[in-house]
């Protein structure tokens, strides 16, 4: 079995209760509305030169609204999808740094290193909103840095000049 199907494996068989083939009760009760179809969010990846910037929660958070409708929640299991071999110590490191990532977004650990977002809260959204407004925050301070910049480039007789 290959990490893939191990992950998806280990978030069926903590969210459904495998004999009966219903959600699990655990899983039922961290829900407001246990009714409505299980999104899988296997694997976000962000090239490297990217992360860090707040990037990652608003995407996954702008994807998982996309494709959540009718969901009653959104389940994960943070760790390295990036194809590195890592050891037990760095794989239990990245995953709480991206449990702590996804908790930005309204994820939150059901069990077994299992984690959802319950889609019929408001929560998420608003959670979702805040983290698009910092990336919008950072975008314009760095717009402004730039343009700091490239006026010190061209010199102070360009400045404020009309194209």
């Amino acid at each position: 079995m290959d990490a893939y199907t191990g992950d998806v494996c280990r978030i069926g068989e903590t969210v459904l209760d495998v004999a009966s083939g219903e959600w699990d009760s655990a899983f039922e009760e961290a829900l407001a509305h246990p009714v409505g179809d299980l999104l899988v969010m296997d694997r976000v990846s962000l090239e490297p030169a990217w992360r860090g910037f707040g990037l990652g929660p608003v995407l996954a958070g702008a994807a998982v609204r996309r494709l959540s409708k009718d969901c009653a929640a959104v389940a994960c299991e943070p760790g390295s999808a990036d194809g590195r071999d890592l050891t037990e110590a760095q794989h239990g490191e990245a995953a709480a740094k991206l449990a702590d990532t996804w908790s930005r977004i309204g994820f939150e650990p059901l069990a077994d290193g299992v984690h959802i977002l319950d889609c019929r809260l408001r929560r998420p959204h608003d959670l979702l909103a805040e983290r698009q407004r910092e990336f919008q925050e950072l975008c314009g301070a760095w717009r402004n840095h730039t343009a700091r910049e490239h006026g010190r480039r061209r010199g102070p007789a360009l400045v404020g000049s009309r194209p």
